[in-house]
């Protein structure tokens, strides 16, 4: 059967107007409703607030940056929080002729310079602890001195006659072929000694019984690093170290485990003991 097209559309305009083809709302559509348009609300006062603020900082941004132009020398200068920065074009840029590419950066062992603003504090770099020079160590000042050409009033070279003659007293002699052994005591020595007494050149060696200390600070506990920072020709012999003390005479140093235990003067030229 053919219908014409009008009577086509009178027909559907009657089946969509039936009420039985009618959905009906449910109850709580209103409040939903309601709900969502204050939901949309709250959206746009929260997007025009953050919209204030992003416009605010950046008129605050825009006040803080400062840009001079000076064309004078065809300089540029930007200044932002009071830091400047100076652009010159290159100075092969004239009118005809092309600009040449800028000269590379520095690399590799090149120096860089860089200026500091006047008033700016600079730190100066610490010495490396290898640059430092070593600390002094200290000198050892304990016991009697034993001096470069003697003890108290012995000095190298007096014959016996001599010696006795200083208020010493002579005991405990062991004799030998040229030389003597003696145990030197009294007013005229600040310690007891050993001293060695040659028939030909006279006194030349003297051991004090305690630790003496030199002229130079080499005493007691001194280690080996210390006499050899006081006397750098010194030399080690067997159980110790041997010091120049003067042009004539040697120190001989006998090192024990706590340092220097022993210190003898010793004459160069003498025939009883080397």
């Amino acid at each position: 059967m053919n219908i014409s097209e009008e009577e086509l559309e009178q027909r559907l305009r009657a089946m969509f107007a039936d009420e039985r083809l009618d959905l009906p709302p449910p109850a709580e559509a209103g409040a939903a409703i309601v709900a969502g348009a204050g939901r949309r609300r709250r959206r746009r006062r929260n997007l025009q607030a953050v919209t204030g603020v992003a416009a605010a900082v950046v008129v605050v941004s825009a006040g803080l940056t400062m840009v001079r132009i000076h064309t004078e020398d065809g300089t540029a200068v930007m200044s932002a929080d009071g830091t400047d920065i100076s652009v010159k074009p290159p100075e092969n840029l004239t009118q005809g002729h092309p600009a040449q590419p800028p000269a590379p950066a520095p690399t590799g062992t090149q120096s860089i310079e860089v200026s500091v603003p006047p008033g700016t504090p600079t730190s100066t770099p610490s010495r490396s602890s290898s640059s430092r020079p070593p600390t002094a160590l200290p000198s050892v000042s304990t016991g009697p001195l034993l001096a470069a050409d003697g003890f108290g009033r012995l000095k190298l070279g007096m014959s016996e006659a001599e010696v006795t003659a200083q208020a010493v007293t002579l005991s405990e002699a062991q004799a030998g072929a040229s030389c003597t052994v003696y145990k030197a005591d009294g007013g005229g020595v600040p310690a007891t000694a050993s001293v060695v007494i040659s028939k030909a050149v006279g006194l030349v060696v003297v051991t004090p019984d305690v630790v003496a200390h030199t002229a130079e600070g080499i005493g007691a506990g001194a280690t080996k690093e210390q006499v050899l920072a006081a006397y750098p020709a010194a030399k080690d012999e067997t159980g110790g170290v041997v010091a120049p003390a003067s042009a004539t005479a040697d120190y001989h140093f006998l090192l024990g485990a706590a340092g220097v235990a022993q210190t003898s003067l010793m004459s160069v030229n003498q025939d009883c003991a080397g």
